[in-house]
């Protein structure tokens, strides 16, 4: 199974990597490379490879790709070292001096009490905090503002969704006001629609479907919460002058709405900013596979509130790409929609 924790410095952003890579953790550290990408900027990628114990092929060519993009590789024993000359096809030389310590994955529970008890803690004056100390007040805000009593409102929101199937270049595009009140399903009024109806009436009209049902599901059935999920500290980041701490997140059951996959929280706040994975239940006999990518609070350019980017595996038309900008509906008059 694959760990990987990742270090945001000054010259370098590095990923320590353990365990044994297969294909699966190749397309896992694909996403996880695109959505650390924009906060690498011009610093070198450093790959450490000291605690991998064997790679496949396909992770093989991932390393390789990225060795000729300018990421440099570096091991910390024998078996690591043979591997690092398997992708760049060299012999390697140099050594991390003090190859930093792997951090183990550990679980965190916390119920909204303990969290509670965890930030009187924490505020403490005599209470000296490190990074550790730092992880766990953020997760302890987070825990207390993720109940239902802590879920969005309701309210009008303006959606624009662009769909595609590449593999039969084939768009569309939609924008909508979804109505949506506190214990009551959501409702759609299309503003314009346009693009090829393929698109229109088996991509975007099936997510929306999707969507409607999982609205329709008690907040609590689906909020990310210590009674939903399994947490695990992975990664601390940071973004120019933004703070964030990364937690992989589990569903303690399979069941609709929940996703498998990694949360960063606000340092400051406790929100959260980013979330991505798979969907735990794809909710329709149409879809194989759903990955989603959302973008939230500090990660997203005004005026939009949430940018979605969703990957469908489907079993009629091929792989199919949707990306959902969301908005209040402050100013925008009723249309007809366009069919």
């Amino acid at each position: 199974m694959m760990h990987y924790y990742m270090h945001d410095g000054p010259a370098a952003f590095r990923f320590e990597l353990a365990g044994e890579l297969d294909a699966h953790d190749a397309a896992r550290l694909e996403q996880v490379w695109r959505t650390a990408s924009s906060t690498v900027g011009n610093r070198t990628l450093l790959v450490d490879m000291s605690f991998v114990t064997g790679i496949d092929d396909t992770v093989r060519h991932l390393f390789q790709r990225w060795h000729e993009a300018g990421a440099e590789f570096a091991p910390n024993s024998g078996q690591a070292r043979e591997l690092v000359e398997s992708i760049t096809g060299r012999p390697f030389t140099p050594q991390l001096a003090h190859p930093p310590e792997y951090r183990s994955w550990i679980p965190v529970k916390l119920r909204p009490f303990a969290a509670l008890l965890a930030l009187l803690v924490f505020f403490t004056p005599s209470q000296a905090r490190g990074a550790d100390d730092d992880a766990s007040l953020a997760f302890a805000r987070f825990v207390t503002h993720s109940g239902p009593a802590y879920q969005p409102a309701g309210g009008d929101m303006v959606v624009e969704i662009d769909a595609s199937l590449p593999q039969m270049d084939k768009q569309g595009e939609v924008t909508l006001i979804r109505h949506r009140e506190p214990a009551r399903a959501a409702e759609y009024q299309v503003l314009q629609s346009c693009g090829d109806s393929i698109v229109r009436q088996q991509v975007i009209a099936r997510y929306l479907t999707i969507e409607q049902q999982a609205y329709e599901l008690p907040a609590s059935v689906s909020a990310v919460t210590p009674e939903n999920y399994k947490f695990r500290y992975m990664a601390e980041i940071l973004d120019g002058g933004n703070h964030f701490y990364v937690y992989g997140i589990k569903p303690r059951r399979r069941s609709e709405g929940l996703m498998q996959g990694q949360i960063w929280i606000d340092a400051k706040t406790g929100a959260v900013v980013h979330q991505e994975g798979r969907l735990a239940k794809r909710g329709s006999v149409f879809i194989r596979k759903i990955e989603m990518i959302r973008d939230a609070g500090a990660r997203v350019d005004s005026p939009y509130v949430r940018v979605t980017r969703v990957d469908i595996d489907t079993r009629w038309f091929g792989h199919a790409e949707l990306t959902i900008r969301e908005r209040p509906a402050l100013s925008v008059s009723s249309a007809e929609g366009v069919q």
